[in-house]
């Protein structure tokens, strides 16, 4: 079940850019790409995983320990990955790069990439075969609805808050050309989707942003929460809770129609949210913390390394990380 992503650290990273190394080249076959900067790690199925990362890499692993890196159409830089079905899937990452995979991730191909608008995508999620989402830096949105063969760019004016949004509705009716130009310009960024519970979806982002859809992303609905710092993180539960964590070790949860703090021990972000199999729920983040959850308690950790942990998932039995320097086994007792 996917939720997380990016903390200040990888947002740096996606914002900034690394190192064009000619983006619509063949990644490079790289004997330590298992420990380079890896940044979403997913589900293909029940015995296949998959991980993305910087320089276009895209690793497979059938039992979280032996990987093999595949040949990607791309070096720009990937952040995140999402399957519909055992063979059909797509990643997205830098210069607006989306691809897809239509034989479980053997073979990859360019949906869309664009170098010159110079921003990252974030985040992806598919409904159907035919109708999804992407999203990313600067209030970057797309949607499809012919799965991925044209993507079309859309302007969310609800991811703003309220003083702004009626500014914007003013100036809509005044002059619609720059009506879109300023909200282009002010939209922050969207940082991370939620799995999909009772055809509600939800989105994280920059400035305490935290909004659900109910009609596959077509419309928002922005929700208050007591904090105005990023979320990097997102996950929504088969009861209806929510959880949400981000900069600064700021940790929300939100269920009965209210939202409470969770305190995390720490002032580190946290980048993703694994529902674990035993009630628990294990929250990973900078300087190698993680968080265990638990009946709304927490117990803090540390990876010896103090490497950024960015994403992680449960597989076989064994939580697998993507860290900033490659794959890694957590201990979660």
């Amino acid at each position: 079940m996917r939720t997380h992503f990016v903390s200040f650290f990888v947002v740096c990273i996606c914002i900034l850019g690394l190192p064009a190394y000619g983006e619509t080249s063949t990644a490079y076959i790289a004997p330590l790409a298992k420990e380079s900067l890896l940044l979403d790690i997913e589900p293909v199925s029940d015995e296949k995983i998959i991980v993305v990362g910087e320089r276009g890499h895209i690793l497979e692993s059938t039992n979280g320990l032996d990987w093999q890196q595949q040949t990607v159409p791309t070096t720009a830089t990937l952040t995140a990955v999402f399957f519909l079905t055992p063979q059909l899937g797509w990643a997205v990452g830098h210069d607006a790069t989306i691809l897809v995979t239509q034989d479980g991730g053997q073979s990859w191909a360019i949906q869309q990439q664009n170098p010159e608008l110079e921003k990252p995508l974030m985040d992806i999620h598919f409904f159907d075969q035919q109708n999804g989402i992407a999203i990313g830096a600067y209030g970057l949105f797309y949607r499809t609805e012919d799965g991925g063969q044209s993507w079309n760019r859309e302007l969310h004016a609800e991811f703003l808050n309220k003083d702004d949004q009626e500014y914007l509705a003013d100036l809509k009716q005044e002059d619609e050309q720059l009506y879109k130009q300023e909200l282009s310009s002010i939209l922050p960024h969207l940082n991370r989707l939620s799995s999909v519970v009772n055809h509600r979806i939800y989105l994280a982002g920059e400035a305490g942003l935290l909004a659900f859809s109910d009609d596959n992303g077509r419309h928002w609905q922005r929700m208050d929460v007591d904090y105005y710092g990023s979320f990097f993180a997102v996950h929504h539960y088969d009861t209806g809770e929510v959880l949400v964590a981000g900069l600064r070790g700021n940790v929300f949860s939100f269920k009965n129609n209210q939202w409470s703090s969770i305190d995390s021990h720490t002032t580190s972000s946290f980048n993703s949210i694994v529902e674990l199999t035993d009630e628990r729920t294990l929250l990973v983040g900078n300087n190698g913390r993680t968080l265990l959850l638990k009946d709304g308690q927490g117990v803090l950790s540390q990876s010896p390394d103090g490497k950024a942990i960015i994403d992680a998932l449960v597989f076989k039995g064994q939580v697998i990380a993507a860290t900033e320097a490659g794959i890694k086994l957590l201990d979660v007792k």
